[in-house]
């Protein structure tokens, strides 16, 4: 459209509006408001979030309930399907409605590069993993060619920041499961994939068990590194005291109890990458299963 000269940027403004009922405007290319039945819309097959908390749903879900819903879940048409739409961003809200039992639900509809905008949205959120933001971070890498500095600038985030996030990608499969079960923050899990060495990372990980604070893990690498830059290998990790020792007598049921707390993370770890026994743990495993049965029988 050409512009009139000398027309304010008020009245060039009022050009690009359409009036409606009640007299308030609406710019032509302000994204469509729609109601849609709960049914007719899916969720991405490929969003960043994998895990759900059902507490956290279903308080959302109250939270709607009382006050509605603040704000629209974003959706693109589905070429293929009439009247279908895919969820680009809010799938939680999305869910909480199902919670609620409501037949619609209320979207905009979205014609942009809708997978970008959805990884993007999510990854402001708060509530995704470490794991499932770096994987996140690296999908913008991989797919919209984004540089470290850019996926920053989208999230407010530093570039030392994502670079840390993104070495969590580097832990391998099982520190990876184990880092779940555990319930690790985003600073503890770096702090694992900066470890020097397989030998620290488990030092570290072995920390993690008992409890330990992100500070205490940053001073255990800060004492690693002194003693490689001295010349001399890093401390390691005292060999762990057998929980039952095998002196012929029965234990105590405190220090059963001690035992099984002791045994716990080696059952942690082999039930999220099952490996080979060493001889050492199929003895302390024997005898405590032994033990057991010794107690139960009594």
């Amino acid at each position: 459209m050409k512009l009139q000269k000398g027309k304010s940027a008020f009245g060039r403004a009022m050009d690009d509006v359409a009036a409606r009922g009640d007299g308030s405007l609406i710019s032509r290319e302000f994204p469509r408001l729609i109601e849609v039945e709960h049914a007719k819309v899916q969720p991405r097959a490929d969003q960043p979030r994998r895990h759900f908390d059902e507490d956290a749903l279903r308080q959302l879900a109250d939270s709607i309930d009382k006050q509605g819903l603040l704000q629209p879940i974003l959706v693109r048409a589905l070429p293929d399907r009439r009247g279908e739409y895919e969820i680009v961003a809010g799938e939680r809200r999305w869910r909480a409605h199902g919670l609620l039992g409501r037949a619609t639900i209320h979207a905009i509809v979205t014609t942009g590069q809708t997978d970008e905008i959805a990884l993007v949205e999510n990854l402001q959120r708060v509530d995704l993993s470490p794991l499932e933001e770096a994987a996140g971070i690296q999908a913008l890498i991989d797919r919209h060619a984004y540089t470290q500095e850019a996926a920053a600038s989208a999230l407010g985030w530093s570039r030392t920041q994502v670079n840390r996030v993104l070495k969590l990608l580097t832990l391998p499969e099982a520190v990876r499961a184990e880092c779940a079960t555990l319930h690790l923050s985003r600073n503890a899990m770096v702090e694992l994939a900066l470890a020097a060495g397989e030998g620290e990372r488990e030092h570290l990980l072995s920390l993690l068990r008992r409890g330990a604070s992100v500070k205490a893990l940053r001073e255990a690498r800060a004492a690693g590194t002194a003693g490689a830059g001295q010349g001399s290998a890093a401390p390691a990790t005292p060999p762990a005291p057998d929980p039952i020792a095998d002196t012929g007598a029965a234990p105590t049921p405190k220090a059963l109890s001690s035992a099984v707390a002791q045994l716990q993370p080696l059952l942690t770890r082999f039930a999220a990458s099952p490996q080979p026994l060493t001889k050492t743990q199929r003895a302390q495993l024997h005898r405590l299963r032994d033990e057991i049965d010794r107690v139960l029988a009594g």
